[in-house]
């Protein structure tokens, strides 16, 4: 027969379990929505496609991205510099990229990433199926990471001239940053860090300029 406090303890992981469902089902619903309101607001004309290249240095300015959809999808080896306010990012199957962007005034969506480097700042940010990837992040809500292994996080780390009035132009909170808050789907032990993520040491990590594209690190 348990005794009270194992009855306790029991329930108490019973509750715990119960909001993390509860609260993986409030942030996917938030998620969809945010997606779908971009997806009804989108069309050929505000979106922009980058795909299927191979050791490419790839530049895209404001006049290219501001208000508009952005995909990247099955490049390898390949480096993308995004000066300007995307409205969002969708980025799948990518090996071995960089990809630098300034202030996205909406969500970014990553899949099936392998050995990759991310600079984004955004409101919302899901990672699904990647690995061994960083990401230096400014975010208003906390990343979600789900089925992903060996992912670090660190700050947003990314300077140019014109900065300060994207971000001002994008809507996003600057004084929020969620970054080194990230949320596991998959790990659902309260109280205990996810081995599927950490923070990039203080004297490992990177930065980037947009007026500039070499790393500054």
């Amino acid at each position: 027969m348990k005794s009270n406090d194992e009855s306790e303890s029991c329930h108490q992981i019973k509750q715990d379990k119960q909001e993390h469902t509860y609260m993986k089902t409030k942030i996917e619903d938030l998620f969809d929505k945010l997606s779908t309101t971009q997806g009804s607001n989108s069309n050929s004309v505000n979106t922009v496609n980058v795909t299927n290249k191979h050791d490419e240095l790839i530049h895209l300015n404001s006049d290219d991205v501001n208000g508009k959809d952005v995909a990247i999808e099955n490049l390898e080896h390949c480096e993308i510099f995004m000066k300007g306010i995307p409205s969002s990012l969708h980025i799948k199957n990518l090996h071995g990229c960089v990809i630098i962007v300034g202030p996205c005034s909406r969500s970014v969506d990553i899949d099936k990433c392998h050995q990759c480097e991310f600079a984004l700042a955004c409101q919302q940010l899901r990672v699904h199926t990647s690995d061994e990837c960083d990401f230096y992040v400014h975010i208003t809500a906390q990343p979600i990471i789900e089925n992903c292994h060996n992912c670090r996080f660190a700050p947003y780390n990314v300077e140019y001239q014109s900065k300060q009035k994207d971000i001002a132009k994008s809507g996003l909170v600057w004084a929020k940053d969620f970054w080194d808050n990230v949320l596991d789907f998959n790990h659902k032990t309260p109280g205990v860090h996810s081995p599927n993520w950490e923070t990039i040491e203080e004297e490992e990590r990177k930065g980037w300029s947009l007026d500039v594209p070499l790393s500054f690190s």
